[in-house]
């Protein structure tokens, strides 16, 4: 049997955890939403404002990255019982945008 101090410190730890993830995932989060808009509108854009496709390559890339490591973390910011069905939900997210960008990338 546990005591009551043990768990809320079971408790407490799994705050930390979702309070870390949200953080984490906020800023993981924004990396690849802006590096996904570069890569976007470097492909989409009217213009010449990437006249070499440097955004579109690089912007890509870090997308992916940044993605994967929001599809990993954002499910650890909710509940803990909530945890496998974040995790399937922003994992098909990123693999659908994933498709998108290596399409815009290989369309280029």
């Amino acid at each position: 049997m546990s005591t009551p101090g043990e768990s809320q410190g079971a408790g407490a730890g799994i705050l930390v955890v979702r309070v870390l993830a949200g953080v984490v995932a906020a800023g993981t989060g924004l990396v690849f939403l802006l590096t996904a808009w570069v890569a976007f509108s470097s492909r989409f854009g009217l213009g010449s404002q990437d006249p070499h496709g440097y955004g579109l390559l690089f912007g890509a890339a870090a997308a992916v990255v940044a993605g994967f490591l929001t599809a990993v973390v954002l499910p650890l910011a909710f509940p803990r019982r909530s945890w496998s069905r974040g995790y399937s939900i922003t994992l098909l997210t990123f693999a659908a945008v994933a498709v998108l960008l290596v399409a815009a990338v290989l369309t280029a």
